[in-house]
Parts: C-alpha cells; structure tokens; sequence
C-alpha cells in the first residue's frame, strides 16, 4: 500500500503496517471494496440528512442545507488512553470552576490580575448563589494526540461548548448504514450523555426549586448550530426556547405562551446577545431566581491569557499534579515572552486571546511572509490581544479511499471532549475534526470535516 505518511498517523505505522486496533476495521472496509463503499458512504449521508445533521456556513452553495461533512472511517481511542484522558480532563474541569469561583467570590492570586482586567470576558459581578460551586456545567475542551498516548490540551471551552449532537449524529448514521465495521469491537456507549446532561442542568437549579423547569434557549434557526440546539432539548426533555418566546414578570423569567416560570436555562448563545434581546435577565440571573449554564463570566477562563494557568489551578485548588499537558504558551503582553515570539514567529501558532473558531489563527510554518509581517505590526501595535503556542505535530489520520487504489492522505485531527464537570462525568468519545491535508487548522468553517470517535471497551 502507497505511504505518504510524515506524523503520528492514528491507523497506520510509518512503513504502511496497520496498527493492531484497527486491523478488523480495514479487512472488513475492503472486503466491502471501493464500490459498496461510495454506494454505503451515499446512504449515509442521506441518513444524516434524515436526522437533520445540517451545518451550514457563509457563501456555501448548499445553504442551509449543507450535510454534515463526515470521514467514515472512524478514530480508535484505547482503553487506557481514556482513563488517563477522562481523568485528566475531568480534573481541568473542576479546577477552572474552583478558580472561577475564587475570582468571582473570593481573592484569587493565580492569574495577574493586569489580565483578567484586560479580558473581554471578564465580567466584575459576584456570581449568584445558584451558580455556586459550579458556574461551569458543560465543558468541552480541545486536545491533541502526539502519539503514544500523550495528549495535549490546546484550549479549554466553558463559554458555549458545541458539538455533541453532532457526535451522536455521526455515531447513529454510521451504526446504522456501516453496521458491519461494528461488529468487532465493543465500543463505549455515548447516548448517556444527554441523560447526565439532564441531571447537570437539574442540578444548577437555584436553591429551594426540586422540580425545576429547564430551557434550552437558542438565538433561534438562523444559527449554525440549531440542529444542536434542538436534539439537546429534545433528548433531554426540555423545553427550546427563543427570546421571543420569553419574558420577564415579577422578578421571574417566564415562558410568554404558558406563563409558567422558568428556573435553568441552558444557553446556547453568548453573553452579548442579552443586552440587545432580554437585558433584565441578567438582572433576575443576579439576583438568583434563574440560573444560567454556564454561567455568565465564565469566559474569562477562555481567554487564551489565562489558559497557561490551568496547571497552577489544578495545584493550588485541588492540591494534585496535572494529569494532562497543556500546549506551551507565551502572553506577548510581558515582553521577554513577548521578544522570543516575534524572533520565532514562523515557529508558532499566533492566536487573538477572545477568538474562538479558528479565527484570526496565524500558524507559522505554514503562513505566507506577508502575513507573518502583518501579523509582526500587529503584535508591535497590541501586544495584549495575542498569545502564540508552540507548533505541535499531532496526530493524523486517513482520509479518503485506502482500496480504491489511489492510496490515501493523511489529516491532522484533534478532539472536542464533551465533560460535565458537577456530576463528573465524560462522554466516551467525542467529535474528531479533521483538518483539510496540508493544514492543522480543523475547525469546520476552514474546509474541515469530522470523524466518529470509538472508546474501547477493552
């Protein structure tokens, strides 16, 4: 079989030989040969099509109808590797809510505080009651494989986390239409997510509510991701809501239609969006008679600034060593971090500290030279809006045909985990995103695509 492999590639040696786990996988793949694959790889994309998997992006001729795009062959995840993973990330997770809470409500000393009054994110309010001990219930952070089991973080998501249903969408059209390459494994059930995630949002409920009424509230259809917001309300059996269909009544948001008062509301917009479309929610959210998930503020734990405290969080909170590495990082804002970035611009990967979705991501081995100049004049002009990290060469894995004959790429591919840190709980898998070939930027709205992602059982 034809190699062009230049990393870590998940599936295949250097030298072509398959790695043990996923040897069942490509028998059956070509057992099944390049004709019954395209003709399985149709129907699939019809089934997520039936599901409504949609993802739609600006100037796509596909519109709003734009399939998921989805690689099928899926990415193995050893046992062992997430046992390490879950813990590690699970313990992130409690850690940035022990310093949120500190930042908030006490006198926290981890961060500098030049940079947390320099965070877009930052909001100088107390959290409320019901939004203690844990502002974060839904966390989804990137990481990176750099190949025997190490992982890596590369950032920590407590804003607004997408992505599962996606996930499950992936796993249900696959299951489905490729049953066979299933057979082989036991692989780790992800469906009990939405379940935990029921259990999560009932227990950010303010005090003194037992049966607390819950909403997920969505900016509406026109976001890219409603189809996310509507399986998560409807697997969890709560409500979806817009704006419009809320209100504020004596001291209480409640649903226009029914009147009846709501007490959790899951948000799956951002904080802005308050001002202009409900701003005496925030003042009921305040005053503890609804809970927002996750809370408002809690981005400042975004910010990429931030990001390289996470190990002292862990440490100085939880009293534990890390678990899991974070990417190296550099705040230009301090000027010896500041002078080594620019000397080795063309080494790292340049980020705006609020960005989020690839956006304004400058990677340097693959940047043109005008753009590193640009990039130069703008880290000289505001040394504080950037942070740049060490280039790592994770993981890849195939895409394309490797039985059609022509042989196959190689991707690089990171993972969104999905954790919920208050019932301590990971889901056993998660989205992989695969990169176009030729560039470590995976996110979708740069051409990428997504793969499924097996935990084994054994």
């Amino acid at each position: 079989m034809e190699t062009k492999l230049s990393y870590y590639n998940e599936a295949f040696e250097r030298g072509g030989t398959v790695r043990e786990p996923y040897k069942p996988l490509l028998e059956i793949s070509e057992l099944l040969g390049p004709g019954m694959l395209v003709e399985r790889r149709m129907r699939v994309e019809e089934k997520l099509r039936e599901l409504g998997a949609t993802f739609p992006l600006p100037d796509d001729p596909a519109g709003k109808d734009r399939v998921l795009p989805a690689d099928w062959i899926p990415r193995i995840i050893p046992r062992d590797h997430w046992e390490k993973l879950s813990a590690g990330l699970l313990q992130r997770g409690r850690a940035i809510n022990a310093w949120l809470v500190d930042l908030y409500n006490g006198d926290q000393d981890v961060v500098p505080e030049e940079t947390i009054r320099s965070s877009v994110f930052y909001r100088p309010h107390p959290l409320p009651d019901c939004a203690v001990p844990a502002p974060v219930h839904v966390y989804g952070p990137d990481l990176v494989h750099l190949g025997a089991g190490e992982y890596v973080v590369l950032e920590d998501n407590v804003r607004v986390p997408s992505g599962v249903a996606y996930s499950v969408a992936i796993r249900q059209a696959g299951s489905a239409v490729m049953g066979e390459m299933f057979f082989p494994y036991q692989t780790s059930d992800i469906n009990a997510y939405y379940e935990m995630l029921r259990a999560t949002l009932e227990a950010a409920a303010p005090p003194g509510v037992e049966d607390p009424v819950i909403a997920v509230v969505s900016s509406g259809p026109n976001d890219s991701a409603f189809f996310e917001h509507r399986q998560i309300a409807k697997s969890c059996d709560v409500r979806l809501l817009t704006f419009n269909d809320l209100r504020v009544s004596d001291g209480e948001v409640v649903e226009k239609s029914e009147g009846r008062r709501i007490d959790v509301i899951y948000r799956r917009f951002e904080e802005g969006h308050l001002k202009t479309h409900l701003c005496e929610l925030e003042d009921i959210y305040r005053a503890g008679k609804v809970n927002i998930v996750n809370a408002l503020g809690v981005g400042v734990a975004d910010d990429k600034a931030v990001f390289p405290y996470v190990p002292t969080m862990i440490e100085q909170y939880l009293n534990e060593k890390p678990i899991l590495k974070s990417v190296p990082t550099l705040c230009l804002s301090e000027s010896q971090q500041r002078a080594e970035a620019l000397e080795r611009l063309e080494e790292l990967v340049l980020k705006p500290r609020e960005g989020y979705g690839g956006q304004g991501i400058l990677i340097g081995p693959e940047a043109e030279r005008e753009d590193l100049e640009h990039a130069r004049r703008e880290i000289e002009e505001n040394p504080v809006n950037f942070v740049a990290q060490e280039t790592l060469d994770f993981s890849t894995h195939i895409v394309g045909e490797p039985f059609d004959g022509s042989g196959f790429e190689e991707a690089f591919i990171d993972l969104r985990v999905f954790v919920l840190p208050a019932v301590g709980y990971v889901m056993p898998g998660g989205l992989t995103r695969v990169a176009q070939p030729g560039t470590r930027v995976v996110n979708s709205s740069a051409g990428g695509s997504f793969k499924d992602t097996w935990v084994l059982e054994d």
